[in-house]
């Protein structure tokens, strides 16, 4: 009796391997970052951590002013953490992953091999997605065991309130990570990368989202869009305050349109760079 074996198609197999092979070592150059990835866990997983501790400590020394940090107060709470605060570690995360090859001149070497510059830059925002998705997902899952943990009687979440809220701050965060990814590439440096990421999102943008006299130019700030596609209260307050109420078609353009705008033009220098 004779076996046969049948063989997977080695140009499908191979460039497959190839793709796996340069994912994974874009990938390790982002975790060997220390100083990134420590300040990326502890902006998502510890500042969760540390947060809902404070709180709980609050709550066991005076039951009665401080309730249960847990059920949809918790939630509330979980949500403009990991939509907010994660802004700063996402940033800082995808403007490293935008500019680390162009800041020590790896890139020259990696175009002059032959590999082509387009699959460099996209294989950079893919490496940025891989290691930002965990530390989140972890921060967020670490959340809802608080939530639903020490609820304490108060009244939880809905099934589709979570995974509306899960959508929510993944999404948020990996728009951060990819819109720095971009503007760093087209800068090709950090530093200034990051300061005027955080500047404008924390800084510029919460100014001028006040100045009525911009009217619906404060509809295509990303941090309007964000308040407006929050699923709690606090993010529609906010909009309100400021005299803003974008549609969400709007505020979907919005999260779509910075990234890709930012992408293209980071595509388009690194696209012009000389071997």
């Amino acid at each position: 009796m004779s076996t046969q074996v049948v063989a997977p198609s080695p140009g499908y197999s191979k460039a497959e391997s190839v793709f796996g092979q340069m994912l994974h070592a874009e990938t390790k150059k982002l975790t060997r970052r220390k100083g990134v990835m420590a300040f990326t866990i502890i902006g998502t997983i510890g500042i969760i951590v540390i947060t809902f501790a404070i709180l709980e400590i609050y709550h066991l020394s005076n039951p009665v002013k401080y309730t249960s940090i847990g059920g949809l107060s918790g939630f509330d709470k979980l949500i403009v953490i990991l939509g907010q605060i994660t802004i700063i570690p996402a940033s800082i995360l995808g403007t490293t992953a935008g500019s680390q090859d162009m800041e020590s001149g790896v890139i020259r070497d990696m175009i002059v091999t032959g590999r082509s510059r387009t699959s460099i830059f996209f294989l950079r925002l893919e490496s940025a997605i891989v290691v930002w998705f965990v530390p989140v997902v972890v921060a967020y899952l670490v959340g809802l065991a608080v939530v639903f943990g020490l609820a304490g009687g108060n009244k939880e979440p809905s099934l589709h309130l979570v995974l509306g809220g899960a959508l929510f701050c993944v999404g948020v965060s990996l728009i951060y990570v990819l819109t720095a990814a971009g503007f760093a590439a087209l800068f090709g440096t950090r530093g200034p990368a990051i300061a005027i990421m955080i500047g404008w999102t924390f800084v510029i943008e919460a100014i001028l989202l006040n100045v009525t006299a911009l009217g619906p130019v404060r509809d295509a700030f990303l941090t309007t869009a964000i308040n407006g596609l929050t699923p709690v209260a606090v993010g529609s307050r906010r909009l309100k305050a400021a005299g803003v109420a974008p549609s969400l078609l709007v505020d979907y353009v919005t999260i779509i349109a910075w990234p890709l705008i930012m992408n293209i033009l980071g595509w388009f220098r690194t696209n012009r760079l000389e071997a």
